[in-house]
């Protein structure tokens, strides 16, 4: 097979499998999981399945993480909608924020709506 072909089926197969349902894993995940799945990715750059260059898992997930999160936010029928705190009706001139949602009493790193209701905020 060619390199090319070599490198999409890795991807379709390999990486789709790693973020297979990662958002909802991801926040469980301890930092020598995620150590070990960058090692598989650099594993596989290095025998010439992976592209140089490409992003790492982190960032894979992320951006996947960040699409899920903007379509639950604009899709009032999506499934996962009813999951989300109720909408925050503030009159204040404040900055910008990423939602306009009631921030929970507590934050759940592990949690994903928590992860990004909470994103960002400094």
């Amino acid at each position: 097979m060619c390199k090319d072909a070599v490198k999409i089926i890795f991807k379709s197969v390999a990486v789709a499998k790693i973020l297979y349902v990662s958002p909802a894993w991801w926040g469980f995940a301890t930092i020598s999981d995620k150590q070990r799945l960058e090692s598989f990715i650099r594993r596989a750059l290095r025998l010439g399945f992976y592209a140089s260059g490409g992003p790492a898992v982190a960032d894979l997930v992320a951006n996947l993480d960040d699409t899920l999160f903007a379509s639950v936010l604009a899709n009032d029928s999506h499934v996962l909608h009813n999951l989300l705190p109720g909408r925050n009706d503030c009159s204040y001139s404040l900055r910008p924020r990423r939602h306009d949602r009631v921030l929970p009493i507590r934050c759940d790193n592990r949690n994903f709506f928590d992860r990004h209701l909470f994103k960002d905020m400094y």
